[in-house]
């Protein structure tokens, strides 16, 4: 054999060696290229590097700040911190500033912002006594930091003796007058949620009146379907109204309401109201409904009318009070128009009875016709005997009853602090519970149902043994009852002598008989003996 084929194991182990560590340079080599170009550029090396390689390294956040830019954004913000300083100190000292430069012109000054807000904040009217508000309220809540010295839950002898009190006009205040009868204040409390009202029907609402209110079932009858059952109802309703006019005639009722689908009305008695005669307000009114009246032959003035004319209507001006020189045209062509109709319904042959209806639907309130667009310009004032033929209107007039809805043939609700003729006595619903207002417990006391002047003016006196809050809802309707106020006013003494004998306590007589106006506002508080209106 020629040549060395044969190698020792001390050659075949150094050579191993040699290709091991040749290997592991290469290793070596690689990791560390790998390395600096991911700290360059770690977008090129996710491209050209091999899967195995880019799962040990972590990728970049695209949205990392630059460590090179930071020392100058915060140089920035710094520089924006002492401007902003220097401008709030600048503006401090902006006053001054001002007078000791006069080239410079001032674009708003401090007081006049302040002076605007200070316009606008309410007031809060302060007054020591309450005046009555004679509209009608739907519903009062009081609320009271203390705990209310009455509950609404009432015992059996409070509830015998406040009723017994109501309906004997006994002042549960008086120790003479009240005798042997509970006087708790919760006897004083059911005393004052308690009023007369004709007609009574429990399933339905008469008050307030809304003769679009759908009928919850088809197979209830209405009494205006049945025409024996409605006649008897309308005939009792006419005694009552009889019995309670007289009663007010005679001065042993102060006031009541009539109140229908469409106007209400309220009668109130000689002195009540600083008026010397007995007088009804009306509202309210459209101009077919006062030309109603006015060939009915009863006068009446407008005093909340908003014009520079003489506002009392007598009957022989006809339209002249009511309307301006520009419509007087238009006014007498409508009336020829209406001449025209009449001749034509004449030649016709046209039922009595069918026009009648005819001229009732005309009349209903639908929104034409309402020459001055408010409830208060459209306010009726009726006074003295006029009263008289006011009351015989309403006692025959079709016009009082609802010719559509659930309340057909129904006739007009009664509301009265004294009792008269197959009238129902009717308590006030009222619902004691608590408040949190303002982060502030509160106690409350919520009463609903159709509130009459007496009880407001009783529940006020009840609750003046500690500080309230009353905030009520009234039929906006029956709110230019408050704005009305008589050009003549009669002494409160004579209202008071003459009224002894109404119903009504001698000390709150003397805000009935008062034309005091109450403060046009929905919320009151007592606190420290006075009111405060907002």
């Amino acid at each position: 054999m020629s040549g060395p084929v044969w190698k020792k194991p001390d050659e075949v182990m150094r050579q191993m060696r040699d290709k091991k560590k040749a290997l592991q340079a290469r290793f070596s080599h690689a990791t560390t290229t790998t390395t600096t170009n991911s700290l360059e550029n770690d977008e090129t090396l996710a491209l050209t590097s091999s899967p195995t390689k880019n799962a040990s390294v972590k990728r970049k956040n695209p949205f990392r700040r630059s460590p090179a830019k930071r020392p100058k954004l915060l140089a920035v913000t710094q520089d924006d911190l002492r401007t902003t300083n220097a401008d709030l100190v600048s503006m401090l000292n902006a006053p001054n500033t001002t007078k000791a430069d006069t080239n410079k012109e001032l674009v708003v000054e401090l007081p006049q912002a302040l002076s605007i807000f200070t316009a606008v904040t309410p007031v809060c009217q302060k007054v020591d006594q309450c005046a009555v508000d004679w509209s009608l309220k739907t519903r009062v809540r009081f609320t009271s930091k203390s705990p209310f010295a009455f509950s609404s839950t009432l015992k059996t002898s409070e509830e015998a003796s406040g009723i017994t009190g109501f309906v004997r006009c006994i002042n549960s205040l008086n120790s003479e007058e009240w005798s042997t009868l509970d006087t708790s204040t919760n006897a004083q409390f059911h005393q004052c949620c308690l009023l007369w009202q004709y007609p009574w029907l429990p399933w339905l609402s008469l008050f307030p009146r809304d003769t679009r209110a759908p009928i919850t079932s088809t197979s209830t009858v209405q009494i205006g379907m049945d025409s024996s059952i409605s006649n008897c109802l309308i005939n009792d309703w006419c005694e009552s109204f009889r019995s309670l006019f007289g009663l007010l005639r005679a001065r042993q009722c102060p006031f009541f309401y009539v109140c229908t689908h469409q106007f209400t009305v309220l009668f109130r008695a000689a002195g009540i109201g600083g008026v010397a005669e007995i007088h009804a307000l009306f509202t309210p009114t459209t101009r077919g409904l006062r030309d109603v009246l006015r060939k009915e032959d009863i006068t009446f003035s407008m005093p909340l009318k908003k014009s520079g004319q003489d506002q009392t209507n007598p009957v022989n001006n006809d339209e002249d009070d009511e309307t301006k020189e520009t419509d007087k045209v238009g006014d007498l062509d409508d009336e020829d128009c209406d001449e025209d109709d009449d001749d034509w319904i004449n030649d016709i042959g046209l039922h009595s009875n069918l026009r009648s209806k005819l001229e009732a639907e005309r009349l209903q309130d639908g929104g034409q016709g309402t020459s001055q667009g408010t409830y208060s310009d459209s306010l009726l004032l009726i006074e003295g005997v006029e009263t008289q033929g006011l009351f015989n209107w309403l006692l025959n007039s079709k016009l009082c009853l609802s010719s559509t809805g659930p309340l057909t043939g129904i006739p007009p609700t009664l509301f009265s602090p004294v009792a008269f003729h197959q009238a129902t006595l009717r308590p006030l619903k009222a619902r004691q519970g608590f408040l949190k207002q303002d982060g502030e417990n509160l106690y409350s006391i919520e009463v609903q149902g159709p509130i009459l002047p007496h009880s407001m003016v009783s529940l006020m006196k009840l609750l003046q043994s500690s500080d309230f809050m009353a905030v009520w809802t009234a039929l906006s309707s029956t709110k230019p009852f408050a704005s009305f106020q008589s050009p003549t006013v009669a002494t409160s003494a004579f209202g008071k002598e003459s009224l002894s004998d109404c119903g009504i306590d001698r000390t709150s007589l003397d805000l009935f008989c008062s034309s005091q106006l109450p403060p046009s506002a929905s919320e009151i508080r007592f606190q420290d003996g006075c009111f405060y209106f907002n």
